[in-house]
């Protein structure tokens, strides 16, 4: 058995070594070139103080991710991320045409020695420029409806204003900053803290993660009170030119919704505006006015209404003469058995004056003319007689009439 295991001992020592070697030649050549691309590895800004100290801001437009492609053994290589690498720009070393190097290294010494690491672009672009800050007033915003029959007399923000800093370019499309704050169905006034937004423009919402702003929370105050609906008043002060006289009012809107206080809501129930002068006009006055000069202490608008348009018409004064038959005159006061007869005719005329719409609409019925025999005997008497006021008209002429009294047989 001994002389089997010893047969031919150079020959299998050789086959051994051999062997060895094969393998060592085989691991070799599968484990050591492989290459693979990582991508995403965050960059690592250091020195920006040499920026910032000038009172400017940077950014990185094309972003501040890298891929690199690394080379090595396999079994080395595949199991690497982009945790196992880190990039880092000095700022300070930022070139005239505002480039910055980027220097790429493994973490791992270990894993450093087994590797090459490429890549396409060892540089960033570096975008900079001034700094600016901006004092911004904060407006607060009720996203839903009250309770029917309230409203939102008042919204304040504390603080009111805020300031913001970041490159010129950025905060110079800052158009408004606002906090919401949900008031749905509120029959009370509310407070709530909320996260400011940036708006430009348009209404859209910018990143605040590009600026710097010095309060995070806004506690925002939304004033909810009840409601009631006012009547609208106009009335005009002054004369027309001579010759002319107001023909109306048209006034819009007839009505205005407010909000207050209960107590304060209880003392109107109507807004009069009094002052239109019309003074020496002799065409249609056509004005508007804010009707908030014309409410109450405590009492605020609950709708959108701001301006009253009114319109007072004026038109030229005419005169006219009216025929008035005798049997057009009411005889008050008249007696049984007498008989009353006119002795100064069957006609008058009365000459009236009033606006051209006004006169073309009168009637002699609708001055009801009268004389009053009340008491009366016998005789033949003159007596005035009487009409019934009517707005617009004035009468110009006196009226008399005679006439003569008997007792019937």
């Amino acid at each position: 058995m001994k002389n089997k295991i010893l047969d031919h001992l150079g020959m299998k020592i050789l086959s051994l070594v051999i062997a060895i070697v094969i393998w060592i030649i085989v691991a070799n050549v599968d484990d050591y070139k492989t290459t693979k691309q990582i991508s995403g590895i965050e960059i690592e800004f250091i020195n920006g103080e040499a920026i910032t100290e000038k009172n400017k801001v940077y950014e990185v437009p094309d972003g501040t991710m890298i891929d690199i492609v690394v080379k090595g053994r396999r079994k080395v290589v595949e199991k690497l991320t982009s945790d196992d690498f880190k990039a880092v720009a000095d700022l300070s070393k930022m070139s005239v045409t505002d480039a910055v190097k980027v220097e790429i290294s493994a973490v791992s010494s270990y894993i450093a020695r087994d590797l090459t690491i490429s890549y396409t672009n060892d540089s960033v672009v570096i975008a900079v420029e001034d700094k600016i800050e901006k004092q911004l007033p904060i407006t607060v915003r009720a996203n839903a409806d009250v309770a029917e029959g309230f409203a939102i007399r008042n919204k304040t923000a504390t603080p009111n204003l805020l300031i913001v800093e970041g490159a010129e370019s950025v905060v110079n499309t800052i158009e408004e900053v606002v906090v919401d704050v949900n008031v749905k169905d509120a029959e009370h006034s509310l407070s709530a803290y909320a996260t400011p937004q940036f708006l430009d423009k348009n209404g859209k919402e910018i990143d605040a993660a590009k600026f710097s702003y010095d309060e995070k929370e806004i506690e925002a105050f939304v004033e909810v009170l009840p409601t009631k609906e006012l009547a609208v008043k106009v009335k005009t002060i002054g004369e027309p030119k001579e010759g002319y006289a107001s023909a109306g009012i048209d006034y819009q809107p007839s009505s205005i919704l407010v909000v207050g206080e209960a107590e304060d809501l209880a003392k109107v129930d109507e807004i009069v505006i009094d002052d239109i002068d019309i003074s020496d006009c002799d065409k249609d006055l056509e004005t508007s006015v804010h009707i908030l000069d014309y409410l109450p202490s405590g009492i605020a608008l609950a709708d959108d209404t701001v301006d009253i348009m009114i319109k007072v018409m004026i038109e030229e004064v005419k005169e006219k003469k009216m025929t008035i038959r005798a049997d057009d005159i009411n005889i008050v006061g008249k007696r049984g058995g007498f008989s009353y007869t006119y002795k100064s005719g069957e006609a008058y005329t009365l000459k009236v004056r009033g606006l051209k719409g006004d006169l073309e609409n009168l009637k002699i019925a609708n001055l009801i003319p009268s004389i009053n025999v009340t008491g009366y005997t016998e005789g033949t008497y003159t007596f005035t007689v009487n009409f019934k006021e009517f707005s617009g008209i004035q009468l110009l002429d006196t009226l008399t009439v005679e006439m003569e009294i008997t007792q019937e047989e």
